[in-house]
C-alpha cells in the first residue's frame, strides 16, 4: 500500500456505499442497469483511492467503485511532491485494495486500475472481440480526448480565450463520431455491448458531463436527442443510474458538492383572472394548457396553470391565480413574475438551504403536482422550489 502519513484526515472522505433512496424512474433509467454486488471478495474488501482532492484522471474509477456499490475512501496525500518516492511510478492517482485476508494490493495508472476493477466487478466483454472493442472505447476516452483538451485549451496561455473551447470541439469530431458508430454498431439502447455496462462507458459519461456543465452551450448542440443520439443515450444511462446520481448530488466531498437543484421547473406570473389568461393563451397565441387544477388548500377560486408552446416542448411557463382571498404571505398584483426551480425534494432542499440561513416564507408544503416551498432572495425575489417526484 502506498505509504500515507497524513497530518489531517479532513479530506480523507469514505466514499460508499451509497445511500440510495427510491427515485423516480425515467426514460432514461435502464431497471437491468441496477448493479447488484455478488461478488464476495468486493464486498468484504475496501479500497482507496489516493489523489488530490480533485476530479480529473482519478474520477473514472471513483465513478466505477460507486456504480458497483463499493466500499471505498478517497485519501489525499500528506506531502506532495515529496511522496513521489512512495509511489510505484511517482505518480497519482494509485489505487489500493485491502482485501478481507488484511493484504493490499496497489495499483498505479489510471487504465490498469480500471481495468483491474472492471474485472473484479465482471463489467468486461465475454470474448476477446468485446475486450478489443472495450479497451480501444476505453483508450480513446481517456488518451485522445485527454490529448485535445491539452493541446487545445488547458496549455494555451489563455484557456478561456474565445475560440479555443470551439477549436477543440471541432476536433472532438471524429472521436464522437468514432462513439456514436460503435454504439449504433450494438443498436443505439446506450450500451456499447449488448445491454452490460463496460468500463469503456465510464470515462466518456464523466468528459460528457464534464462538457454539459463548462461548455453547456457547445455540448448542447454536439450531443444532443437528435446530434449523436447514441452518445447522448448512453449519457442519459448514466446520469439517471441511481448510485451515479447519488454520488453526483450527494455532497460527500467538496469537489463533489451536493446541490438540491435539477434545474428550471418553470418560470411564470400572477393572474387577476385565470380564465381570461388561458383563453388568451391557448386560443389567441395558440399554446398547449398542459396542467389546469385548482389547488388543493389554497384560496377560493385559485388557479394554477401550465402552458407549452407545443405538447413535445420540455420548457413550460405557469400562470397562477390567487382568487377571491390570499394569503398574506402571497405578491396578488396581477403580472407579477417569478421562477420555479426543480429539486429532489422539497423538506430537504429546505433544510439545507435554511442551514445556510436562506429565508422561505412559505414552508414546504403539498401541492396538487408533488410539494413546493417558497424562499425570498437578498432583493426580496421571491423564487419557489417544485417537486413532482415525491414519495
Amino acid at each position: 500500500m502506498t505509504k500515507r502519513e497524513s497530518p489531517s484526515n479532513s479530506q480523507d472522505v469514505p466514499m460508499s456505499p451509497s445511500e440510495v433512496k427510491k427515485v423516480k424512474v425515467d426514460t432514461w433509467a435502464y431497471p437491468q442497469d441496477e448493479y447488484t454486488l455478488t461478488s464476495e471478495l468486493i464486498k468484504n474488501s475496501k479500497f482507496e483511492i489516493l489523489y488530490m482532492a480533485t476530479r480529473a484522471r482519478a474520477e473514472t474509477p471513483r465513478l466505477l467503485l460507486e456504480y458497483i456499490g463499493a466500499n471505498y475512501v478517497s485519501v489525499t496525500p500528506a506531502a506532495w511532491p515529496k511522496g513521489k518516492a512512495d509511489t510505484p511510478f511517482g505518480r497519482l492517482p494509485v489505487l489500493s485494495h485491502i482485501k478481507p485476508d488484511g493484504s493490499i494490493f496497489t495499483i498505479p495508472e489510471v487504465s490498469a486500475m480500471t481495468r483491474y476493477l472492471a474485472r473484479l466487478a465482471n463489467l468486461t466483454g465475454d470474448t476477446v472481440e468485446e475486450d478489443a472493442t472495450i479497451d480501444a472505447v476505453f483508450s480513446c476516452a481517456e488518451q485522445n480526448v485527454l490529448e485535445v483538451l491539452l493541446a487545445e485549451v488547458w496549455m494555451k496561455p489563455d484557456p478561456t480565450a474565445k475560440g479555443c473551447a470551439e477549436e477543440a470541439f471541432k476536433k472532438f469530431v471524429p472521436l464522437f463520431d468514432g462513439l456514436e458508430r460503435y454504439l449504433e454498431k450494438n443498436g443505439s439502447n446506450g450500451y456499447l455491448i449488448r445491454e452490460k455496462t463496460t468500463y469503456a462507458e465510464f470515462p466518456w459519461y464523466d468528459w460528457m458531463a464534464y462538457f454539459y456543465s463548462d461548455y453547456s452551450e457547445l455540448m448542447n448542440a454536439f450531443v444532443s436527442e437528435t446530434v449523436r443520439p447514441a452518445c447522448y443515450k448512453l449519457y442519459k444511462r448514466f446520469e439517471a443510474n441511481p448510485r451515479i446520481q447519488a454520488y453526483v448530488d450527494g455532497g460527500r466531498w467538496k469537489h463533489r458538492p451536493a446541490t438540491p437543484f435539477r434545474g428550471l421547473y418553470s418560470a411564470g406570473f400572477i393572474s387577476q383572472d385565470w380564465e381570461r389568461s388561458l383563453e388568451f393563451y391557448t386560443k389567441t397565441l395558440g399554446f398547449v394548457c398542459v396542467l389546469n387544477v385548482q389547488p388543493k388548500g389554497c384560496p377560493e377560486g385559485s388557479r394554477y396553470m401550465e402552458f407549452k408552446v407545443d405538447a413535445q416542448d420540455k420548457t413550460k411557463f405557469t400562470v397562477y391565480s390567487h382568487g377571491k382571498s390570499a394569503p398574506n404571505n402571497c405578491d396578488t398584483s396581477s403580472g407579477a413574475c417569478g421562477i420555479s426551480l426543480a429539486v429532489r425534494n422539497v423538506q430537504e432542499s429546505h433544510d439545507l438551504l435554511v442551514a445556510k440561513g436562506v429565508k422561505f416564507n412559505i414552508p414546504p408544503t403539498k401541492t396538487p403536482w408533488g410539494h413546493m416551498a417558497q424562499l425570498c432572495d437578498p432583493d426580496g425575489n421571491k423564487v419557489m422550489l417544485d417537486s413532482a417526484d415525491e414519495e
